[in-house]
């Protein structure tokens, strides 16, 4: 069950955190950055606690890392789903 809300709470960061870039494809305009990409380094900080507490240090650090970059390449393609045209 733990396992499963740190995923989460990582998969949450990342769509924000992805969401309040400028370069993002997934709506309109961006998210604003000054509450969206700092609470997702709050919860990316959380998750990693988490981790921590559930796991070894190292892997920890190496799920979190793992987690992040699998997020972080694969939320861009959500864009492809929504079937409108590109810029």
């Amino acid at each position: 069950m733990w396992y499963s809300a740190l995923i989460l709470t990582m998969l949450v960061a990342s769509t924000l955190l992805y969401l309040s870039s400028k370069q993002q494809a997934l709506l309109n305009t961006p998210l604003p950055v000054a509450p969206y990409r700092y609470l997702s380094y709050a919860l990316l900080l959380a998750a990693l606690v988490g981790w921590n507490l559930l796991l070894s240090t190292t892997a920890a650090v190496f799920l979190w890392l793992l987690l992040l970059g699998s997020l972080l390449g694969w939320i861009p393609f959500l864009s492809l789903l929504r079937g409108s045209p590109l810029k």
